[in-house]
């Protein structure tokens, strides 16, 4: 009843707008507004491979999965794509950013995976810029900015198809998404990125004109215009709909 008081109901994703409306509230309140992203932090230009070879000490490629570990993100299967990919032919770099209660049994079950804990927003931007694949298991987002800023920053993601996050790919467009639990899928989709330089490039290309509609100063000039129109009604009330 709270939110079908509202004229206007803004919501981060499209699968969240259906989960409202299956709770009852009344399709024409919500709209969505999804969060934005600095494109100046978050861009390709801040590629970095000195930087990055100096974390691994090596020339491998580098698969990154950036989340607060928490086993809540779904950290079990992506210790099950560490042990798919440990059985594959691929010769990689597992690179984790991230810490929280996870972190210590994580590192014990992917021992030769790189965990470099808490990353302030100017090194992830170099670590996403410089890496070849981002991989993100979580389901739990209602959004999941990780994703987003991965795609600002041109590297080709391979998601969980569950969740907030799973709006933010168009599969086999800007991106690949997965069965949430299914290791296979997401060591097959990686392969794939890692093999085939025109599918690298053309998640690149799509996925950059995907973020930049997400501008914070676009997003605000739609939220202006639609307070100037709801300014002439005569009750004038808004929600958010978010974690």
């Amino acid at each position: 009843s709270f939110y079908n008081s509202c004229q206007k109901v803004y919501v981060p994703a499209h699968n969240i707008i259906e989960e409202l409306k299956e709770i009852g509230i009344q399709p024409e309140r919500l709209t969505l507004w999804q969060r934005g992203i600095d494109l100046s932090l978050f861009n390709p230009e801040k590629a970095n491979q000195e930087y990055i070879q100096g974390i691994t000490k090596n020339d491998k490629p580098n698969i990154l999965f950036a989340s607060r570990l928490v086993w809540e993100k779904n950290v079990q299967t992506l210790i099950d794509i560490y042990n798919q990919l440990k059985k594959s032919k691929i010769d990689y770099n597992l690179i984790i950013a991230g810490d929280g209660a996870a972190k210590q049994e994580a590192q014990e079950m992917m021992p030769s995976a790189i965990f470099l804990g808490k990353l302030n927003h100017e090194e992830l931007s170099k670590l996403y810029a410089s890496a070849d694949v981002f991989v993100f298991t979580s389901t739990s987002e209602t959004y999941g900015n990780v994703v987003i800023e991965a795609l600002a920053s041109g590297l080709p993601c391979v998601i969980a198809n569950g969740g907030g996050s799973a709006s933010l790919i168009e599969h086999g467009r800007t991106g690949y998404k997965c069965l949430p639990n299914n290791a296979l899928e997401y060591v097959y989709f990686i392969q794939k990125i890692l093999s085939d330089n025109s599918i690298r490039q053309e998640f690149r290309k799509e996925g950059l004109a995907y973020v930049n509609k997400l501008d914070w100063g676009k997003l605000a000039d739609t939220y202006f215009e639609d307070i100037q129109e709801l300014a002439s009604e005569p009750i004038n009330t808004f929600a958010w709909a978010s974690n």
